[in-house]
């Protein structure tokens, strides 16, 4: 099994309304006005905004109406813009993405594929869904609140999102942009979904790296953000344990049993059931479940220490296989898994206990073919 992020069970990104001014231009931009005010950056834009004296709402009377009339004529200015066209929102922590996604939504309808899997704004935690804020359509089981170390699940699911329904869709991302391996992330992302619109929300020209798909054909929209973040980090993982709490708020416990249920995105429950005595003698620890595909073998084991690995050399001999895959007991309660059924997604559930025979698995999903294995522990 894959190492596990661990979540304590104890929203979406939340902003105010910013400053926004209408002026002519180019592709370069929405910019964005909070307390620090906005600066023009090169290039002048399509909409851009604001002045250093604060965000609407604040009780003046030198402007207030203005600036909120200026604020409705750019986000319509920007809806014409992706009206009936997919557009993928690319940003950094608390840069607005989802705020703007939900007011655009309010003009231009159509769907949302939300991929933003530590702060869902549709759909359940740890998951890409598509529909909208009143209605989910599908989800699709990611396993983790980090696109980190699951970049093929969470491509994999926005695949699957994008090949199920037709668009267009407005399309919220995480707040991965630094690096490398998140620039990769993104990029083939952006390769994936082909939008018709690319949406770029950064600071300090952090995401100029993806304007090089406007040379594939792709609207580039660069909005310059100059507000500090509404959230903390405290705060962000308060939120992301409330949506898990009130996701499992109805959950039941079921239990199904192993000979009906198959695991995805781990080895056990597979192939040719092998006799867990036989395996018991020769590693010297308790074997819940043992099987075997070809020349591997997968076992689920409860130890409490490693000393039964000094005996796989021998195990791997005496049963002819080249590789045997050991699953602690203790890796696998309270893992978040996906409960899949005629090829959907059911709901999340949490590994409770697991035997040779049962699974137990709390879960509001009311049945399960599949599991799909997380990589998140939820206590």
């Amino acid at each position: 099994m894959n190492s596990h992020n661990a979540l304590v069970l104890g929203g979406a990104v939340h902003g105010d309304e910013r400053t926004l001014r209408q002026a002519g231009g180019d592709d370069r931009g929405l910019r964005r006005a909070g307390r620090g005010g906005v600066r023009p950056s090169p290039g002048a834009g399509l909409l851009h905004g604001g002045d250093d004296r604060g965000g609407p709402g604040e009780g003046r009377a030198d402007g207030t109406g203005a600036r909120r009339r200026g604020v409705r004529l750019a986000i319509e200015r920007l809806a014409e813009l992706v009206r009936g066209k997919t557009a993928l929102f690319l940003g950094g922590v608390d840069t607005g993405k989802s705020t703007l996604i939900r007011r655009l939504h309010q003009l231009v309808g159509g769907k949302v594929l939300d991929t933003d899997i530590g702060q869902s704004e549709i759909g359940p935690p740890a998951c890409v869904s598509l529909g909208d804020y009143e209605h989910v359509e599908e989800s699709y089981f990611v396993g983790d609140i980090s696109p980190r170390g699951n970049f093929i699940q969470l491509l994999s699911s926005v695949g699957q999102a994008i090949r199920g329904a037709k668009g267009p869709y407005l399309i919220d991302t995480d707040g991965y942009i630094g690096g490398e391996a998140a620039r990769a992330l993104k990029g083939e992302l952006v390769n994936l979904v082909r939008p018709d619109v690319l949406v770029l929300l950064q600071r300090r020209g952090e995401l100029d790296y993806f304007r090089l798909f406007a040379r594939r054909g792709i609207k580039v929209v660069g909005l310059r953000v100059t507000h500090q973040g509404a959230k903390s980090r405290e705060e962000r993982i308060r939120a992301r344990e409330e949506a898990f709490r009130d996701y499992f708020k109805g959950a039941e416990l079921r239990r199904w049993p192993l000979k009906e249920i198959r695991f995805e995105r781990s080895p056990i429950g597979h192939g040719e059931r092998v006799d867990p005595g036989v395996l018991e003698e020769i590693l010297g620890c308790r074997v819940l479940g043992a099987w075997r595909v070809g020349e591997e073998l997968a076992a689920v084991i409860d130890i409490d220490d490693e000393r039964c690995l000094r005996h796989l050399k021998t195990a791997k001999e005496l049963l002819g296989v080249d590789y045997i895959h050991l699953v602690n007991l203790s890796s696998l309660r309270n893992l978040l898994v996906g409960c899949l059924a005629g090829g959907r997604l059911q709901g999340l559930g949490i590994v409770r206990s697991l035997d040779g025979e049962w699974i137990e698995i709390l879960t509001p999903a009311k049945e399960a073919m599949v599991l799909q294995a997380g990589r998140l522990i939820v206590h």
